[in-house]
């Protein structure tokens, strides 16, 4: 069985962001045609160009059919009305199952999205299991938060663990048997909310269950799981893969741009003192920097995995459905540098959103056509420091000039090749390296680890700040290849990494 998740680049897709093909203007208006390809079938034709990027892993966003009732402006993907049935706008089961074999024949894996949590609040199962559901006191279906357009499953029933086993069966073979007569269907999910089922249990029962069903290949289990503890706890339970979302709430809360949206600067967000759920890494920014937040988020997985390619792993992103744009937010100097650390980091699934790789500006659309998302940024201006609104809106708003698009294009390809060519970046050791930062230690910016694999040696630098950087033990790499960026002498300049080969980690 060979061993795929290591290597992974994930490329997530929103059908529904492709799904929208409306006139640019009005010019474009008076001449348009009916569009008769549906966007499952224009994905399909266009798999080589995300191959050319270099993704390896296609996510898609829940393709089932999207639930009416309580529905939230225009429905949400995460609102399923039938888990085993596609959504009509994206095409048909015909129109997915030709995705999927064709992916696999270009070296591609796919997982789908999945809500473990909850349903829709018409979904089939409501009038054929109503005890599937967790009720309120006075009989109503019981949902979280305030997704009023969901009903959230009781995994108290065993009926209900036994339907959720099924589903995730069903899609993992639903292309009938390849040519050794096993179970041929997507790779794998991504479990929404995983942690928030009623009783994880679930997952203990589960994960055995699946994997020796279809223990002739690798099976990709990716939790959107918040918090450390919460993650680990998955990790025990079987799950071999969970969000990290320490890396965004690093960039979240501690860089904001200026005034024309594009310079990133460092700019905390206030208040930080009293965001219990992130002290350790405010804390570490408060004495050490930046780095000192990036390097805590690192270490506090890497203290607690174990090595090696059978430990669960973590996917980081500056991108994400949920999430306002890492361009819109933190501006392309932090979208660059810490998608450098991302691609060098250990126990990591870079991710990218569709659209990310020319500087996407807008999230595509979950609820609504064009809505605030209640995700701010903030804008710099001299002293003065203001916030601003990001939106969801079916389009796209990229980097404005060609050239710049193009440049953030060959700087994703250059990290995903640079991961693969290096199995020391996929499945090596990690260890902090101390590059000797010429600054006050509150000020670091530059995060410097090593990994090694077998005979392969490497020295990551990563500058996460806008200035240009002095390190005094720069002069301990001379003898070693620079693989990837450049180094001046001995300062790395503002929100660039280098690579460095050795024979021997100095």
């Amino acid at each position: 069985m060979k061993n795929w998740i290591s290597s992974s680049v994930i490329y997530q897709i929103n059908l529904r962001s492709l799904a929208y093909r409306e006139p640019r203007n009005a010019f474009e208006a008076a001449k348009e045609k009916p569009v008769t390809e549906s966007p499952l079938a224009y994905v399909t034709r266009n798999l080589p160009i995300i191959r050319k990027l270099g993704a390896n892993v296609l996510y898609f966003m829940p393709p089932y059919p999207i639930g009416h009732a309580f529905r939230k402006g225009i429905g949400s993907p995460y609102s399923i009305r039938n888990f085993r049935a596609i959504e009509p706008e994206y095409g048909t089961l015909d129109d997915m199952a030709v995705l999927v074999r064709r992916a696999h024949k270009l070296g591609f894996k796919v997982i789908f999205d999945i809500t473990p949590n909850h349903t829709s609040r018409d979904n089939v199962w409501l009038t054929e299991h109503p005890e599937y559901y967790v009720k309120r006191d006075n009989g109503e279906v019981f949902y979280d938060c305030d997704w009023s357009d969901t009903a959230k499953l009781d995994y108290t029933q065993p009926g209900l663990r036994q339907a959720m086993l099924d589903i995730y069966d069903y899609w993992l073979g639903f292309l009938g048997t390849d040519e050794k007569g096993q179970p041929d269907g997507i790779d794998g999910f991504r479990l929404d909310m995983a942690h928030f089922i009623n009783d994880k249990s679930f997952w203990n029962e589960a994960m055995p269950v699946l994997k020796q069903r279809h223990a002739s290949r690798q099976l990709l289990f990716l939790a959107e799981c918040y918090g450390l503890n919460n993650n680990l706890d998955l990790f025990d339970r079987g799950i071999n893969a969970a969000y990290d979302d320490d890396f965004y709430k690093n960039c979240q809360y501690l860089y904001g741009v200026t005034e024309d949206g594009y310079h990133t600067r460092i700019v905390p967000e206030s208040g930080l003192e009293n965001n219990h759920d992130y002290r350790d890494r405010f804390e570490a920014f408060r004495t050490g920097g930046i780095a000192a937040a990036f390097e805590t988020a690192l270490v506090n997985y890497e203290s607690r995995l174990k090595p090696g390619e059978d430990a669960p792993y973590v996917a980081r992103y500056t991108d994400n459905h949920d999430e306002g744009r890492g361009m819109y937010l933190f501006g392309e100097g932090a979208v660059r540098a810490v998608n450098a650390l991302i691609f060098m980091a250990p126990h990591t699934l870079p991710f990218l959103l569709t659209g990310e790789e020319f500087g996407a500006l807008n999230r595509p659309p979950i609820h609504d056509r064009m809505n605030p998302i209640g995700k701010r940024r903030r804008l710099v201006h001299g002293e003065q420091v203001r916030t601003q609104e990001s939106v969801e809106f079916e389009g796209n708003s990229f980097l404005r000039d060609l050239d710049q698009r193009q440049a953030l294009y060959t700087y994703f390809q250059q990290l995903i090749k640079l991961r693969g060519k290096f199995p020391a970046l996929a499945k090596g050791s990690f260890a902090l390296w101390n590059p000797g930062e010429a600054c006050a230690p509150a000020a670091r910016s530059v995060v410097g680890f090593t990994r090694s694999h077998r005979n392969q040696h490497l020295v990551c630098l990563v500058n996460l700040g806008p200035e240009d950087r002095t390190l005094d033990r720069a002069h301990l790499l001379q003898q070693g290849t620079v693989e990837y960026g450049t180094l001046h002498g001995n300062t790395l300049p503002a929100f660039s990494a280098v690579m460095v080969s050795v024979q021997v980690i100095p």
